[in-house]
């Protein structure tokens, strides 16, 4: 195997392969997991795809078809999954945006995402407003070299922020590079290669440029540079803005909006990545649009004793009961609370997705499916629900369009 046995792969064709394969297992069965629950706490999904693509059309037939055949395994009657198209954000209209709504009782409720898209468009037309001003708060947040590179540069420009009163000076922050060592945080795989899930280090052309470019103008690097990553000992992951939000509104301002901007005009759809839609519904929010482009190297929030440094500037001077550094402390545990529900509900989708590929069998998936999600099950039943939840992670370095992973899962030919 590789990622389920946790065994190194070759850099070859045939291991390559593999790779993708299991990729893609696991991908499918968390994802498979994902929609039953929604399904079954009432919830209509809903995934959508960029409207201003030339080819928007086949992508939005190609998606239904996927969700459809998804939605039949649920094993939910009358289950209903929903593809659409996004409002077109060109730079000069209204500023798109995903919100994250609350549940009722920790539940998603009938109508949430409906409810959820229509609070995105209303705070749409007031955050419009306030363009050039948002614009000027991210130009500000970085380190000057990452000044050199404007918004409209960047592809997947989503930065999150929350919608607070009290949020005065509010941070907008973009995805931010981490550096995790293969041992931590639960345990992950080590592919064999160097820059393992660096946007960019599975290819010789691109790696260069992906190690010498910043992330995003609005990006903290907590690491360095990532150009003098020696690329040995560690796994890159992006937290993306949204799960930066959503422990901003858990730490800070348990009564606000949690959102994600597009800003730039390379980034022109926005919804939540299939990463952030996990992390999001395992606690206690429904996205209001979620798309299956691309969840590389996605990972949830850091738990070092640094966890803190680039969402909250100044945390470690700040004074709780009289103790300095005891608000840092206390996020950092706010911080392993959501991972934790996050674990818990991964492990849960995976194992139910696996199940629910078993029950199918030949016909609905390949023999290489059914027996990768065999070997799936297995494995994640005898970890630990976090050491469970990362093959997902895992998975997720092995970088492909979801919805790509998604058409080889449902494949029943051999990939």
């Amino acid at each position: 195997m590789g990622i389920i046995d946790g065994q190194p792969l070759a850099v070859d064709r045939t291991h390559a392969a593999l790779a993708r394969l299991e990729s893609d297992v696991i991908f499918g069965c968390v994802f498979l997991g994902f929609v039953t629950h929604m399904l079954g706490s009432g919830e209509t999904p809903r995934w959508d795809v960029d409207s201003g693509d030339e080819d928007a059309g086949r992508q939005q037939a190609d998606l239904q078809d996927v969700l459809n055949r998804i939605g039949a395994l649920t094993g939910v009657e009358g289950a209903v999954v929903q593809a659409g198209k996004s409002p077109t954000y060109d730079g000069g209209q209204a500023l798109q945006l995903a919100i994250a709504s609350p549940l009722q009782d920790g539940k998603a409720h009938a109508g949430s995402v409906q409810w959820s898209r229509h609070v995105a468009d209303h705070i749409s037309r007031i955050v419009t407003s306030k363009k050039s001003w948002l614009f000027g708060l991210i130009t500000r947040s970085g380190p000057s070299e990452l000044l050199e590179f404007t918004l409209d540069n960047e592809r997947g420009a989503y930065y999150g922020i929350v919608d607070d009163p009290a949020n005065t000076v509010p941070k907008v922050i973009s995805s931010v590079r981490r550096l995790i060592p293969y041992g931590s945080e639960g345990g992950r795989w080590r592919y064999g290669m160097e820059y393992h899930g660096l946007i960019g280090y599975d290819s010789e052309a691109t790696l260069h440029t992906a190690r010498t470019t910043p992330k995003q103008a609005g990006s903290i690097e907590p690491t360095g540079l990532i150009g003098s990553w020696d690329g040995r000992g560690k796994v890159c992951g992006y937290c993306h803005g949204m799960v930066w939000a959503l422990a901003e509104v858990r730490c800070n301002y348990p009564q606000g909006k949690p959102f994600e901007l597009a800003l730039g005009k390379q980034t022109h759809k926005l919804s939540s990545c299939f990463g952030c839609s996990t992390f999001q519904l395992a606690n206690g929010r429904v996205a209001s649009s979620m798309h299956l482009g691309r969840s590389e190297s996605w990972v949830p929030l850091p738990e070092d004793e640094n966890a803190t440094a680039p969402f909250s500037t100044g945390l470690a001077v700040e004074s709780v009961d009289g103790q300095v550094g005891a608000k840092e402390r206390r996020d950092r545990e706010v911080f392993a609370d959501m991972n934790k529900a996050w674990a818990e509900h991964v492990a849960t989708w995976l194992l139910m997705g696996a199940e629910r590929v078993r029950r199918a069998g030949r016909g609905t998936f390949s023999a290489q499916v059914l027996e990768t999600a065999a070997a799936l099950s297995a494995e994640a039943g005898r970890r630990s629900q976090r050491g469970a939840a990362n093959l997902f992670l895992d998975a997720l370095t092995v970088h492909d369009k979801d919805l790509n992973r998604l058409k080889r899962f449902l494949d029943p030919a051999p990939h």
